[in-house]
């Protein structure tokens, strides 16, 4: 089936230097996305904006308190140059984290339970899946109901909102040889290529996990991403090194409504 035949984008719907599985060349490297993107207009290659969709604010004292919604996330963003992460809460230190990030974007965190003090959160550090603890004092909270899910299998990418698919798509994945490790990870930035034409596509999302197969890729840390791609004939097959590829109308539609801190569930 033709790649572009099997997207389909449902009714109602109106990306990291060495990112693993790419092979960019050094002048193709995306750099950071920091602003909204619209439906109608995208940001030229290197174009630095103020940010992607942002989520629903939400106070700390108020987490416990709130209702429960449909498949919530709460994204902890960092407001102080540097956020430390305990084992418990109150307990040791064990990472100090640069805010803004080494790509110069914010630092955000997909948290996985919370109080009115203290936040517990996915880290973007190795080995995947690595958790901490952060105080609420240190971070703005906010959030959202969306969710992608990624079927290495079947070639398959999909975004949730409240657990009811709005967008589905076919995906180039990872050859044999460099498999994505499958996890639970979140979308950490947005990043867009210096020059077109690149295997970065239009926009790289990064991902807080890491390939197993490569500790450095391409000068960088090896990070997993999700980006568009100058290939669109790939997808719908084992291709890349670790990334997951989409077709560029595909990853453009999805950074004007998506936000950092996007549950990502590999499997």
């Amino acid at each position: 089936m033709n790649s572009l035949s099997r997207r389909r984008l449902l009714a109602g719907l109106g990306a990291a230097a060495g990112l693993a599985a790419c092979g960019a060349p050094e002048n193709g490297r995306p750099t950071l996305v920091d602003g909204p993107v619209t439906t109608t207009t995208f940001p030229r290659f290197g174009q630095v904006l103020r940010g992607p969709a942002e989520s629903e604010p939400i106070a700390a004292e108020a987490v416990e308190a709130a209702e429960p919604t449909v498949d919530r996330s709460i994204v902890a963003t960092a407001i102080v140059p540097v956020i430390q992460v305990f084992d418990e809460p109150g307990g040791a230190l064990t990472h100090e984290m640069p805010n803004p990030t080494p790509t110069n974007g914010p630092l955000v965190f997909l948290t996985t339970e919370n109080d009115a003090d203290w936040s517990q959160v996915l880290l973007p550090v190795r080995p995947n899946g690595s958790l901490g603890w952060v105080q609420n004092s240190d971070v703005t909270l906010a959030a959202h109901n969306y969710r992608i899910k990624v079927d290495l299998a079947d070639f398959r990418l999909r975004v949730l909102e409240r657990n009811v698919t709005i967008f589905d798509t076919v995906a180039g994945v990872a050859a044999d040889n460099s498999p994505t490790p499958g996890g639970n990870y979140y979308l950490t930035e947005l990043l867009a290529p210096t020059t077109p034409d690149t295997v970065y596509g239009s926009f790289a999302y990064g991902l807080s996990g890491f390939s197993e197969t490569f500790e450095t890729f391409n000068g960088g840390p090896g990070q997993l991403g999700i980006h568009g791609t100058n290939s669109p004939e790939t997808l719908g097959t084992p291709v890349s090194a670790g990334c997951i590829r989409l077709h560029n109308d595909d990853v453009s539609r999805l950074v004007t409504y998506l936000p950092l801190g996007v549950p990502v569930d590999v499997a």
